[in-house]
C-alpha cells in the first residue's frame, strides 16, 4: 500500500505541476491534486496501521524422520 501511495503522489505532483497540456473538459491540474491527496492519505494510513513497507521472511523445517513440517513466517523490522 505504500509504494502505491507514493506513485500516486508522484504522478499527481507531475501531472499538476509539470504537465502544460489542455485537454478539453478535463483539468489535469485538479486531477494531479486529488492524486496526491489521496496518495497522502494512502500514505499516512500505511505508516499508521505499520503495513506496506515490512516484509515477510517464511522458513520450512522438516523434522528428521520427514514426517512432520514446520513453517515459521516473521515479520521483519523496518
Amino acid at each position: 500500500m505504500g509504494a502505491l501511495s507514493i506513485l500516486l503522489v508522484a504522478v499527481g505532483a507531475i501531472l499538476a505541476f509539470a504537465v502544460n497540456v489542455v485537454v478539453d473538459e478535463v483539468e489535469l491540474v485538479t486531477i494531479g491534486v486529488i492524486m496526491m491527496v489521496v496518495g497522502g492519505l494512502g500514505l499516512l494510513t500505511a505508516l499508521v496501521t505499520g503495513s506496506g513497507f515490512r516484509s515477510f521472511r517464511s522458513e520450512r523445517h522438516v523434522s528428521p524422520d520427514g514426517r512432520h513440517v514446520v513453517e515459521e513466517t516473521q515479520q521483519q523490522p523496518l
